[in-house]
């Protein structure tokens, strides 16, 4: 083996049986590497791939932090119903990763984190569609589309620029007008007027059932999954030494696809990767009384709505915070409640489930898909904040191109956690 390059058979751990570490590992036993999984949890069970809104969001070419958000984003946190919420000191904690986070809403960094974006998008559904389909799984996925509905009419003509951007990508969209949101959503309150229909979009009916079928499936082909929690690794010249409650192996290499605790396994390397837990929260209600044709976005509220197995699921938002161990706001519950009633004032709201999950989020919202700068045996796969289920196959064929030595196109150096470091 040489420094760049892991031969067929070699031994490769993946720390996080979240989505993008199970599809890691579906994509790397596929291209004859011997992996093992480390995760405490059971596949899928974790952190946020369980209970997201399943959506595939392959026309968001744009970082968070689009320009103007200076702006834009202190507006959103004296509102009410804010979908950008910080909560108490961790304004303050958070300071470093906020000026990197504006830093890419301009000149060359917010064009480097959308041609970056672009490519993740243009390739996230077919590469998910195939991975699905290799395990017999496609049928749980579909690509028909999304309706992004707007408050107002300000709001969506404010909303037409960054549309255009998308249509200059490729990626199509019309608009829809009250008489087609009545026609494709009657449950939906009369108020709402304005809206475009993304092509780009598609949704999974289950995002824990695809996990899990991911896990399966590569369990099938061979790959081992340790349920313990990996305290450390430690590379060396020829290998990797995991430690995980008392279980200690050499491996040949690693990848680091643990979510927000990424970001400790990086600092014990003495790299920098800037991971915080952008909080999402969501209702489910098992018997909503109506089920969409289409998944819904409401970009004014940050919220997603589908139509999924266990029922209808409404939430989203974005509270940001240093420590994913930080209690859950309950109160966020109740006002999820109220705006899923104004929004279907029919929706039958009894036995409602609510969640909390910390997406790993980078400040560039671009994820790092990356080998390590400190060690030719350490690799990342994470930081895909909302995009873990859109972008985890895409991502696990970059991936596995680092790691066999298949040559790298430009726009996937644009992943590499050099940027902060």
């Amino acid at each position: 083996m040489n420094a760049t390059t892991f031969p067929d058979g070699a031994s490769i751990a993946v720390i996080g049986a979240g989505i993008v570490g199970v599809t890691s590992a579906l994509a790397l036993v596929d291209r004859g590497f011997n992996v093992t999984v480390f995760d405490p949890f059971p596949p899928g069970l974790g952190g946020p791939s369980h209970c997201n809104a399943g959506h595939i969001g392959a026309s968001d070419i744009q970082p968070l932090s689009t320009p103007g958000i200076a702006s834009t984003g202190l507006k959103m946190m004296v509102r009410k119903d804010s979908p950008l919420r910080i909560p108490g000191f961790e304004k303050i904690r958070l300071i470093p990763w906020f000026l990197q986070f504006l830093a890419t809403s301009r000149g060359k960094k917010y064009e480097d984190a959308c041609h970056a974006m672009i490519y993740l998008c243009r390739g996230a559904y077919p590469a998910l569609n195939a991975m699905l389909a290799s395990i017999g799984s496609a049928q749980k996925v579909t690509f028909e589309g999304a309706g992004f509905i707007y408050d107002s009419l300000q709001s969506y003509e404010v909303s037409q620029a960054g549309w255009q951007l998308k249509q200059a990508a490729g990626l199509a969209s019309y608009p829809i007008l009250q008489g087609d949101i009545a026609r494709w959503v009657p449950e939906m309150n009369s108020k709402f007027t304005h809206g475009i229909l993304s092509t780009n979009w598609g949704s999974v009916t289950d995002p824990l059932e695809i996990t899990q079928d991911i896990a399966d499936a590569a369990k099938a082909k061979g790959v081992k999954f340790q349920a313990v929690k990996v305290d450390r690794f430690a590379p060396f010249s020829s290998g990797v030494r995991i430690f995980a409650n008392g279980y200690e192996k050499v491996f040949d290499g690693v990848v680091v696809a643990a979510g927000i605790r990424s970001r400790s396994f990086a600092e014990a390397l003495g790299e920098k990767l800037p991971l915080v837990a952008e909080r999402g929260y969501n209702l489910t209600f098992p018997k909503p009384g109506f089920k969409l044709a289409l998944p819904l976005v409401m970009p004014d509220r940050g919220i997603a709505i589908t139509s999924l197995g266990e029922g209808l699921r409404i939430g989203g938002w974005a509270e940001y915070s240093a420590s994913p161990d930080r209690p859950e706001n309950k109160s966020y519950y109740t006002a999820l409640a109220r705006i899923s009633s104004e929004i279907f004032p029919r929706l039958n709201k009894k036995g409602s489930i609510a969640w909390m999950g910390s997406r790993p989020s980078l400040p560039d919202s671009v994820p790092v898909i990356s080998r390590s700068l400190n060690s030719e045996r350490v690799f990342y796969n994470c930081g895909h904040g909302h995009y873990g289920l859109s972008y985890s196959a895409i991502s696990a064929n970059i991936l596995c191109g680092q790691i066999d030595g298949t040559p790298i196109p430009d726009p996937h150096k644009a992943y590499a956690i050099k940027r902060f470091n």
